[in-house]
């Protein structure tokens, strides 16, 4: 199983949407298996620890933005 960060929106009422960062897990086909259930606030032991998740957090960026489903 692989995962990576992945932005998707989430519905929060009939009108309004929030977009957050999660966590999404993939099966060995490259099919989602799921992700967290809610979205990410990166926690490191040192500023480059954070320097570096966020940086990869950033590629996120770059990848189709996913549909939260609850």
């Amino acid at each position: 199983m692989s995962w990576n960060y992945r932005i998707m929106k989430r519905k929060t009422s009939e009108t309004d949407f929030e977009f957050g960062i999660y966590e999404v897990y993939y099966n060995e086909d490259g099919s989602i298996q799921g992700y967290t259930k809610n979205s990410l606030t990166p926690v490191v032991d040192s500023p480059e620890g954070l320097k570096y998740e966020l940086q990869v957090m950033l590629k996120a960026f770059d990848k189709k933005i996913l549909e939260y489903q609850e």
